[in-house]
């Protein structure tokens, strides 16, 4: 199963935010939250990120690799969903990506991304679903 949509959720007072019932199941009571560099949060589900994990740390046998395995490290915190399928998310990431009302949750397939809404509003203004942008597909 892939995480694919976008649905859009408010993070409440407590810094919680609802995780879309289409993922809750796939993406496990615990998960992992990395600041992309993009500019908003990847989640993963843990199974997915020790795959990144494991391809990170493959290239850390050098000053440079350890220090990009460093910096991918401390840019991702393990947190868990409650019973109603909420999560609080780290003040830190709520900063980092301008998380302050609206938040977009959208699948991308292996991982979903949380984005501010004014920020995925904008993106998506900017980009043009047409056939003749992804040509290399066969619908």
């Amino acid at each position: 199963m892939s995480y694919l949509g976008v649905y859009f959720h408010n993070i409440d007072n407590n810094n919680r935010l609802v995780i879309p019932s289409a993922f809750r199941e796939k993406v496990g009571s615990e998960f992992v939250l990395l600041k992309a560099p993009d500019g908003c949060v990847f989640m993963y589900d843990t199974e997915t990120f020790d795959g990144l994990l494991e391809q990170v740390s493959r290239q850390s046998n050098t000053p440079e690799g350890r220090r990009k395995a460093r910096t991918f490290a401390r840019a991702a915190r393990t947190v868990t969903q409650d019973k109603q399928g909420r999560f609080t998310v780290p003040a830190e990431y709520i900063e980092y990506a301008s998380l302050d009302n609206g938040v977009a949750i959208t699948g991308m397939g292996h991982r979903i991304e949380l984005w501010s809404q004014s920020a995925y509003e904008k993106q998506q203004a900017e980009e043009d679903y047409a056939e003749e942008n992804f040509p290399e597909i066969f619908y």
